[in-house]
């Protein structure tokens, strides 16, 4: 390696080490993965009724005034689900959060969604798709 070509290398590292970063923060700056934490005003919300209900052999979701809240039965072979809400269409509008391991998350929603939609985003394969039929 001639003393230009070091030269270079060295510039092009440190800028790499400034840029992916920065890349890195604006990639996950808008996914809400950890909206599943719990707190005391959500325990609370808990134990109201739900307005809807769905479940399958995959999971049982309870959709709530405030929040969403879904129990996976058991874990799923996709690492890497996502849950999205539902939009007049059918297709996936809005993030709500990931699913990992079996347990029960709770999703906060502004307003009530269609239904929602469990898809693994590596493999673009959808795990479930359900609505809350309104009457």
């Amino acid at each position: 390696m001639t003393s230009g070509l070091r030269k270079a290398h060295k510039y092009i590292w440190l800028l790499l080490v400034v840029v992916v970063p920065v890349i890195m923060v604006f990639a996950i700056k808008d996914l809400d993965v950890f909206s599943s934490e719990n707190n005391a005003s959500q325990l609370n919300e808990s134990k109201k009724t739900s307005i809807k209900s769905f479940e399958n052999d995959i999971i049982k979701a309870d959709l709530y005034e405030s929040h969403i809240e879904i129990i996976l039965k058991s874990t799923l072979k996709n690492s890497s689900s996502v849950v999205y809400e539902m939009n007049n269409e059918g297709n996936k509008s809005k993030v709500l959060g990931q699913l990992t391991s079996a347990g029960i998350y709770k999703f906060n929603v502004n307003s009530l969604p269609k239904g929602i939609i469990i898809s693994d985003d590596l493999k673009k394969v959808d795990i479930t798709k359900f609505s809350f039929k309104w009457d």
